[in-house]
């Protein structure tokens, strides 16, 4: 029986030799993830469009948030499974799209694709991913979060590629940690490509000795021939990565261009900003230093935004610069100062950030609105400035200031434009002005706003996540349970949902928050805190050893978190591992000298090793932090009292009874002790 117990890193000196190394596994399916062929979830997508429909047919389809997944990297299988539902983000005309993705999606889609592959029915499978070293940035990510996830016993993954192929650290780490390296045994060279052949392969397979001899009409023909075939194909993923290629080595490459800006429009769209750049990057290069200035600008100002939503701030600064530097168009310097606005008050890390800047700019854009001619541009202008006007604002900490701001937006929105125009973006103004109204503590009307944009874009996952958390606060914990599973059912899986929903189960003593938890740290291992909550719960349940396994492997991820260090300290100290806990307490207090909670613990530890001097100390110091804990002053009533100090230690447990939430019954009696010890020592 072949070893199953890991997954495969699988390595040979030639596409061939790895193929048929690959082909002795018996794979259930094999896929080429060369991005090359159909751009983001080359491979991914074409898994699912091999798997999904056997899935299907023997009655088991994708989940409601997993089908969505499914339908981001193979939109085909909507025939299918039905097509994923709109909303105002999805469906809004290209002009009118003023809301990008976060680029934690592709994360819930990986997700969510992993979930489809650990759940399949019947034998175990073996998948193989051809070409990983070209990968695009969400199949590497895919294929990150599959190795670390899947069982290999249930699904093993084979990825193949040249030994010396560089990958991105993550996916080359996970490979260190979850893949066995096998080398393929070298096999006899295939018969050279013809110059058709290399072309059908989309220019990804074989060596392009004979596609150079070719003459230069003969190449644009055959280039021709491949683009009129892929773009009769239904996999609309084509267009994302060959179909531009062969249009930019045919016969009319001047067409090229307008395919590239439409792949990258598309990618744009849905949240692939890695691979939207590189072909906003490749356009600019066919476009060369002579294009004309619509066609340059639309090119620039993708740039700009890909660099932004890729977190890249300074480059994207320099794109607009050169952008304001080419044209005095007002048009174009008010969008583009609004877009340097948000850089300075949002996107910038903490050193660069200037909301001082961020609001120059952001008034830059709104002094050039009145020069645009058309009366509906201006009010969107109008609206869309004041918005952004607003961001900065709250980031000054004027909230009032900020929620004014945002409805001269809509008023604006309101006056000028027709009722079925900007959809989204008069959304967009509805879901900041109950951001503002909660944040103010106007929970009530927040609460009308979000049920106002729930009802107009009911399948968006962030407005009833919002709204679910606002219902969470205000104690209306049934509501906010209802709109939670609304979420999981609309949503590729959503790691916040399950840490949220977790934490209301702990407030309320019903339902399985440890569950909530572990699914919130299987989709996101890096999730602190629902590796501190589940830890939390594992004490509570008598789980010490569990609880300090926990914490370990968080530590692993993030070695400098000092309340991982922290309840690491108390699962120690529940397993009678005093002198271990103590190292984790010092970690924890050298880390965050402020965490009461560390100093408490660490005391525990000092009084289990006998040193009753430096559990007081500790003892104090997080009753300075904490002046009206009970508990503290109970505890160190208890040290009090183990030293032999009696009447200090009845100061503290007087003190302790004071205070709300004291352990009434437990203080009387240790009270009493001290009474007695004390009478005891007078006679």
């Amino acid at each position: 029986m072949q070893d199953r117990t890991s997954h495969i890193w699988l390595t040979g000196p030639t596409r061939a030799a790895r193929q048929a190394a690959a082909a002795g596994l018996s794979p259930a399916a094999a896929v080429d993830c060369h991005r090359g062929l159909r751009g983001p979830y080359t491979g991914a997508g074409e898994l699912m469009r091999l798997l999904v429909p056997a899935a299907y047919g023997r009655g088991a389809p994708p989940a409601a948030g997993t089908r969505l997944s499914v339908l981001a990297a193979a939109p085909e299988l909507g025939g299918l499974l039905g097509a994923a539902e709109a909303t105002l983000t999805s469906a809004a005309p290209p002009g009118e799209r003023t809301r990008w993705y976060a680029r934690e999606r592709t994360r819930r889609i990986a997700n969510g694709l992993v979930d489809f592959l650990a759940a399949h029915p019947g034998d175990p499978l073996t998948l193989v991913l051809h070409d990983v070293h070209e990968a695009d940035a969400t199949d590497t990510e895919f294929l990150d979060i599959a190795l670390r996830r899947l069982d290999a016993r249930r699904v093993r993954l084979v990825l193949c590629g040249p030994e010396d192929a560089p990958l991105p650290a993550h996916l080359s780490a996970r490979l260190d940690g979850r893949a066995e390296h096998r080398a393929a045994p070298p096999v006899a060279a295939p018969p050279a490509v013809t110059g058709e052949q290399f072309v059908r392969t989309d220019g990804t397979g074989g060596a392009d000795d004979a596609y150079r001899l070719l003459d230069d009409a003969e190449r644009a023909k055959l280039h021709d021939v491949r683009a009129e075939e892929l773009e009769a194909s239904p996999v609309r993923a084509w267009r994302l990565g060959a179909l531009p290629h062969h249009r930019a080595h045919g016969s009319s490459p001047e067409t090229a261009p307008a395919a590239f800006e439409a792949a990258v429009e598309h990618c744009l769209g849905m949240g692939y900003y890695t691979a939207a750049l590189e072909l906003n990057e490749r356009m600019a290069a066919l476009l060369g230093p002579d294009a004309p200035w619509p066609v340059r600008y639309r090119q620039l100002r993708q740039r700009g935004l890909c660099l932004a939503l890729l977190d890249r701030p300074a480059e994207a600064e320099a794109t607009y610069y050169d952008v304001l530097s080419r044209t005095t168009d007002p048009k174009v310097h008010t969008t583009v100062s609004y877009a340097l606005s948000v850089l300075f008050t949002r996107l910038y890390d903490t050193s660069r950030k200037d909301h001082l800047r961020a609001l120059a700019h952001i008034n830059t854009a709104i002094a050039f609105i009145e020069q645009l001619p058309d009366a509906e541009d201006r009010a969107f202008h109008t609206a869309f400035m004041h918005n952004g006007k607003a961001l900065v604002a709250m980031h000054l900490g004027d909230l009032a200031g900020a929620l004014d701001l945002v409805e001269t937006a809509m008023a604006a929105v309101d006056d000028g434009l027709p009722a079925d125009r900007h959809l989204l973006h008069k959304s967009v103004l509805h879901h900041n002005r109950a951001q503002l109204l909660s944040r103010l503590g106007r929970g009530g009307e927040a609460l009308e706003e979000y049920d106002r944009i729930v009802a107009v874009d009911p399948h968006h996952p962030e407005y009833r996540f919002d709204r679910a958390v606002l219902h969470h606060q205000q104690g209306r914990f049934e509501a906010a349970l209802a709109d939670y599973a609304e979420v999981e059912a609309i949503s590729p899986p959503f790691v916040e949902l399950h840490y949220n929903r977790g934490d209301l189960y702990v407030q309320t003593g019903e339902g399985d928050a440890a569950a909530e938890f572990a699914r919130a740290l299987e989709l996101e291992p890096g999730r602190a805190d629902a590796r501190l909550a589940l830890a939390e719960l594992w004490l509570d349940d008598d789980r010490a050893a569990d609880a300090a396994e926990l914490a370990a492997e968080g530590l692993s991820l993030a070695p400098d978190d000092p309340l991982l260090h922290s309840v690491h300290g108390t699962a120690l100290l529940a397993l009678d591992s005093a002198a271990s806990a103590l190292h984790s307490f010092d970690r924890a207090l050298t880390l965050d000298p402020a965490l009461a909670g560390a100093h408490a613990n660490r005391a525990c530890a000092h009084l289990a090793l006998g040193d009753h001097e430096a559990a007081l100390d500790d003892l104090t110091t997080a009753l300075e932090r904490s002046p009206d804990d009970p508990g503290l002053f109970h505890n160190r009533g208890y040290v009090h009292e183990d030293a032999g100090r009696w009447e200090a230690a009845m100061a503290d447990y007087t003190r302790a009874l004071e205070l709300p939430g004291a352990d009434r019954e437990e203080l009387a009696e240790r009270l009493a002790a001290c009474r007695s010890r004390l009478a005891g020592t007078d006679r």
